[in-house]
Protein backbone atom coordinates (compact mmCIF):
# COMPACT_ATOMS: atom_id res chain seq x y z
CA UNK A 1 0.00 0.00 0.00
CA UNK A 2 2.08 3.05 -1.00
CA UNK A 3 0.43 6.32 -0.16
CA UNK A 4 -2.55 4.99 1.00
CA UNK A 5 -3.66 5.82 4.62
CA UNK A 6 -3.68 2.78 6.60
CA UNK A 7 -6.81 4.00 8.90
CA UNK A 8 -9.14 3.70 6.45
CA UNK A 9 -8.64 0.61 4.33
CA UNK A 10 -10.85 -2.70 5.19
CA UNK A 11 -9.06 -4.97 6.69
CA UNK A 12 -6.94 -7.15 3.79
CA UNK A 13 -6.96 -10.42 5.82
CA UNK A 14 -10.88 -10.78 6.51
CA UNK A 15 -13.38 -11.18 3.66
CA UNK A 16 -15.11 -7.84 3.70
CA UNK A 17 -18.77 -8.26 4.53
CA UNK A 18 -21.55 -6.97 1.80
CA UNK A 19 -23.07 -4.97 4.68
CA UNK A 20 -21.87 -1.10 4.11
CA UNK A 21 -22.88 0.20 7.57
CA UNK A 22 -20.75 -2.90 9.06
CA UNK A 23 -17.36 -1.44 7.30
CA UNK A 24 -17.97 2.27 7.86
CA UNK A 25 -18.27 1.16 11.10
CA UNK A 26 -14.81 -0.67 11.12
CA UNK A 27 -12.87 2.70 9.49
CA UNK A 28 -14.83 4.83 12.13
CA UNK A 29 -14.04 2.50 15.04
CA UNK A 30 -9.99 2.70 14.24
CA UNK A 31 -10.29 6.20 13.88
CA UNK A 32 -11.92 7.01 17.36
CA UNK A 33 -9.43 4.83 18.87
CA UNK A 34 -6.43 6.19 17.06
CA UNK A 35 -6.76 10.02 17.10
CA UNK A 36 -6.18 12.26 19.41
CA UNK A 37 -7.94 15.16 17.63
CA UNK A 38 -11.45 14.54 16.95
CA UNK A 39 -13.02 15.37 13.66
CA UNK A 40 -14.98 18.11 12.74
CA UNK A 41 -18.57 17.99 11.37
CA UNK A 42 -17.38 18.75 8.06
CA UNK A 43 -14.09 16.44 7.92
CA UNK A 44 -17.17 13.18 8.89
CA UNK A 45 -19.24 14.24 5.43
CA UNK A 46 -15.96 14.67 3.13
CA UNK A 47 -14.91 11.57 4.91
CA UNK A 48 -17.84 9.51 3.62
CA UNK A 49 -18.10 11.41 0.40
CA UNK A 50 -14.90 11.23 -1.11
CA UNK A 51 -13.48 8.58 -3.45
CA UNK A 52 -10.21 8.23 -5.06
CA UNK A 53 -10.12 7.75 -8.25
CA UNK A 54 -6.97 5.91 -9.55
CA UNK A 55 -4.88 7.78 -12.32
CA UNK A 56 -1.33 6.73 -14.31
CA UNK A 57 0.54 9.20 -12.94
CA UNK A 58 -1.88 10.10 -10.05
CA UNK A 59 -4.73 9.77 -8.13
CA UNK A 60 -7.73 11.83 -8.27
CA UNK A 61 -10.40 12.94 -5.27
CA UNK A 62 -14.07 12.71 -6.22
CA UNK A 63 -16.07 14.82 -3.80
CA UNK A 64 -20.01 14.16 -4.11
CA UNK A 65 -21.32 17.51 -2.32
CA UNK A 66 -25.14 16.81 -1.07
CA UNK A 67 -26.22 19.47 -3.87
CA UNK A 68 -24.67 16.64 -6.21
CA UNK A 69 -26.74 13.64 -3.68
CA UNK A 70 -30.04 15.69 -3.86
CA UNK A 71 -30.15 15.43 0.15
Amino acid sequence: LINSMKNAIDFLSLSPTSLQAARAGNVIHVLLMGSTVPLCSAQWERMFNTSRIPGEESDDLYYMSCMQQKC
